[in-house]
């Protein structure tokens, strides 16, 4: 007897029964029986044993294990005799099957990838979100304090703020991005020290540095633990260097205009600092100056109890932050509620809604790519119709053959999915290189487990569709009319024709969706970029400087290194005009004419500039008059402040409020410089001097060509005036306002890319389904031109019938695209979701797209000779 495995020892098995049943049957013929009867008398005798081979054949190696094997084999077959069709179709799925794992990659980091620090889950970021201003404001040192002591809900919890400070060392300056600390921050962030130690509570003038720091600015070298650095004037020892793969990843301090960068060193907050109550600006600066750089305003990070729900912790944290509401009735504390976000969910922001999306979009780009292939395979089930036929007739049911398509169409999608996967990584790799700022995490994106298992699950959901339609073709279809028919010009033919124009209008359909979606941003980046006339970004070029040192402790030198900088500047040939940006103070202004406005003003930002500002941004003064130079209590005001708070005739009016006890001289335009999305704000300018100098001071020059050429002169002027104070963000006004927008623009290419794609896939399935009708109606067009029809009439018959496919799609596709486009609404500037003059674009192009997608199987329609079409026939 042999012996294998598997089905292997089933087999041997069934060979060595019937070679019993052979032996017996030679047996019972040498005992005289007939031959017929002695082989029935041998099956009779193994009968039993046939039919437990069975039984077990079927538990052990299942029929319809084995038919899928045989079905899967020969979709291989197949697929390799047909090679280019083999590869139009993989490359089609894995085009849209790479696009949507690297939409769902980046998806995935932002939203569902734990952060990098320990029980991420638990983290919970707390502010105070000012319902005036629409916007979140950062926490005062005593109310962090007082969270501390009194929250039960948290285990750890920790304070910092971000700042651009300078830092000399070893005679050279450079401006850095500092985070003051103190608290948990270390544990909640689960920070080790990759060289020397981290800062503990208590201490004071140690600084921590990020790996990149440490490589930037010392070579990489280990002795610099121990050495001092000047931060902003302060002495500070270098303690400790962090690892490379530490990143903080928690909301940073912004103010207007500034970069997205990393931190590049840590430095605790002291203690006596944190334990002052909340007091004005004169109180902190004398503060900073005893005791070294910190941050007036702190972010706070909490870390939750694991036994503690996230709805109870917040119930209790606002019980504490109305506690201290009624302590201490402070009016900035009016419009301020508590903001009790998980830190993920804080992180992610709006985009979440982007993505989810870009998402969706993505997947309508591979359902148009499925209904494209959808046709291909539907075209080639024509070709095997009678293929088909006869393996029904000879015993084959319509399951099998269902089986059959399906087994092929999952193949495809199967090595789509391999080469997709090849392309997502791709362009992974590509994105975070082209817009490293416009996603948050970006350059974490990875291929895990969960994106392949979507990837997956796409790929076999792309399968199944793709194989729809020759499925529902081989379940109608009729053998005894196949195998009858002579031609393909049946009653079937035209079923598949309908077929796949159902499939073309769907296509046309999702693309009028994601051509209109690609369209509304396009507006909303034109309407972001609209500037008044003499507003020239780009010959304007920009920089900051932040004053530090105890030679800057007071005003005076700091008006006098303002007064040297912008004389010097000035005095540059080529240079038109230059100016300063001192900062702004958001406070509620009083229009004192009569009627006084509720709650005690209305918001407005207050802006310190020099005299030169406006014009060296070249802002038209639209009413009104300059304020008299030396005259600093005449104030200008834009068109914003002039329309939503003085009704629109704002020169001659005064204002008071904080530091204002002003009369309005001049209205200026509206213009951004340093966010292209964000709505002007009512703005008053005056005179910096009045405004002392905060964090730092934003330079603007205005070069009589181009600022290109000016940078590099410009910057070693600025940096000669004082080489302890490092000029930083030094660009010009266009590449500051481009950066400002980078989630907008990296919105924009994928989703306009996704539309062109959708676009192209759109054109050839029409083309496809006319040619394919051209070809099955050979025979009609010949014997309407034997019969007079001129060739005009049909390239009118032709493209008639491309147009109605196309016009369904649009009709389909414009409802769907007005309701799906709402989603977009927060992604959107100025721009309305349902724009008509939008949709009329889309509209007019898809047209124009599918006349030219017609245009060529209308040519080659009337090109056929109607002899040769009969004589084919």
């Amino acid at each position: 007897m042999r012996f294998g495995g598997g089905k292997r020892w089933l087999d041997d098995l069934d060979r060595d029964i019937q070679d019993h049943i052979e032996l017996e049957t030679r047996e019972n013929i040498e005992r005289g029986m007939a031959p017929d009867e002695a082989r029935y008398a041998a099956l009779r005798k193994f009968g039993n044993t046939t039919r437990v081979l069975e039984d077990t054949r079927a538990v052990w190696h299942p029929v319809w294990l084995e038919q899928l094997t045989q079905d899967i084999r020969y979709a291989l077959r197949t697929l390799r005799r047909q090679p280019a069709f083999t590869a139009v179709v993989v490359a089609t799925l894995a085009l849209g099957i790479g696009m949507n794992t690297a939409v769902f990659s980046v998806l995935n980091t932002v939203l569902f990838r734990p952060l990098p620090y320990p029980d991420a889950g638990r983290l919970i970021w707390l502010a105070n979100y000012n319902q005036q201003w629409k916007q979140d404001n950062w926490v005062a040192r005593t109310d962090y304090r007082t969270w501390k002591q009194q929250a039960l809900s948290f285990e750890k919890m920790a304070a910092y703020g971000n700042q651009d400070l300078a830092v000399v060392s070893g005679g050279e300056s450079s401006q850095e991005r500092i985070a003051s600390v103190t608290g948990d921050f270390w544990e909640i962030a689960g920070a080790q020290p990759a060289s020397g130690r981290l800062f503990q509570a208590g201490e004071w003038n140690t600084a921590v540095l990020s790996r990149s720091l440490f490589e930037r600015r010392f070579g990489g070298d280990a002795g610099v633990i121990g050495k001092t650095i000047t931060v902003n004037g302060w002495p500070f020892t270098i303690v400790g260097v962090l690892p490379k793969n530490f990143r903080f990843l928690f909301p940073q301090q912004f103010a207007g205009g500034d970069e997205v960068r990393e931190i590049d060193a840590y430095i605790p907050i002291p203690d006596t600092l944190m334990a002052m109550p909340p007091s004005g600006v004169q109180r902190w600066e004398e503060a900073i100056r005893r005791f070294g750089p910190a941050p007036f305003w702190i972010v706070v990070v909490g870390k939750r109890r694991a036994d503690v729900p996230f709805e109870k912790a917040r119930a209790e944290m606002q019980t504490i932050y109305s506690r201290i509401a009624e302590q201490d009735p402070n009016p900035l504390r009016v419009f301020r509620i508590l903001r009790f976000t998980a830190l993920q969910d804080k992180l992610a922001g709006e985009t979440r809604r982007a993505l989810v999306v870009l998402l969706v979009a993505v997947g309508f780009v591979l359902l148009i790519a499925c209904a494209n292939i959808a046709n291909l395979l539907l075209a080639r089930a024509s070709a095997r119709q009678r293929e088909i036929a006869i393996r029904a007739a000879v015993g084959a049911g319509r399951m099998r053959v269902v089986r059959q398509f399906l087994a092929e169409s999952v193949l495809l999608a199967l090595l789509g999915c391999a080469a997709g996967l090849l392309l997502a990584q791709w362009a992974i790799s590509v994105l975070p290189r082209l817009a490293p700022q416009a996603v948050p995490r970006l350059a974490e994106t990875t291929i895990d487990g969960r994106v392949l298992a979507f990837t997956l699950a796409v790929s076999v959901f792309s399968g199944l569709f793709c194989g729809l339609a020759p499925v529902i073709y081989a379940w109608r279809a009729e053998v005894f009319d196949v195998l009858k028919a002579e031609t393909g010009t049946s009653s079937a033919a035209s079923g598949r024709i309908r077929l796949r124009g159902v499939l073309v209008a769907s296509q046309i359909a999702l693309a009028v969706v994601l051509l209109a979606g690609a369209g509304l941003m396009l507006k909303s980046f034109w309407r972001m970029n609209a500037k008044p006339a003499g507003f020239a970004p780009d010959k304007i070029l920009v920089m900051r400087v932040a004053l530090s040192g105890s030679q800057y402790s007071t005003w005076s030198p700091k008006q006098a290194y303002t007064e040297e900088l912008l004389q010097t500047l000035q005095a540059l040939p080529g240079v038109e005009a230059a100016g300063v940006d001192a900062g702004t103070l958001n406070t509620n202004v009083q229009v004192d004419d009569g009627v006084p406005s509720p709650g005690g003003g209305v918001p407005a930002s207050i802006r310190g500039v020099s005299p030169g500002y406006l014009r060296a941004i070249g802002i038209p003064l639209l009413k009104g008059a300059w304020p008299e130079r030396g005259n600093l209590f005449g104030v200008v005001v834009n068109e914003a402040f002039a329309r939503r708070i003085a009704g629109g005739e704002a020169t001659g009016k005064h204002l008071s409020g904080s530091i204002l006890n002003d009369t309005i001289t001049g209205v200026v335009a509206d213009f951004k410089t340093w966010q292209l999305d964000a709505e002007p704000l009512p703005e008053v300018y005056l005179p910096y001097e009045r405004l002392p100098l905060n964090r730092s001071m934003r330079v603007v020059v205005r070069a009589e060509d181009g600022a290109a050429a000016l940078a590099p002169v410009v910057r070693q002027l600025v940096a000669g005036i004082d080489r302890t104070q490092p000029v930083y963000e030094f660009q010009t006004l266009q590449d500051a306002l481009s950066a400002s927008i980078a989630p907008r623009r990296f919105n924009l290419f994928l989703l306009g890319a996704f539309a062109a794609t959708a676009l192209l896939l759109a054109v050839i399935g029409i083309y496809g389904v006319m040619a394919y009708s051209v070809s099955q109606r050979t025979r009609e067009i010949g014997i309407r031109m034997a019969l007079g029809a001129r060739r005009g009439e049909i390239i009118g018959m032709v493209v008639r019938q491309g147009m109605k496919l196309a016009l369904a799609g649009i009709v389909a596709g414009i409802p769907a695209g007005i309701a799906l486009t709402r989603l977009m609404k927060s992604l959107l500037y100025g721009v309305n979701p349902g724009d008509p003059w939008i949709f009329a674009l889309v509209v007019a192009a898809l047209v124009a797209a599918a006349l030219l997608a017609a245009g060529g199987p209308a040519l080659k329609a009337a090109r056929v000779d109607p002899l040769t079409a009969l004589r084919y026939e």
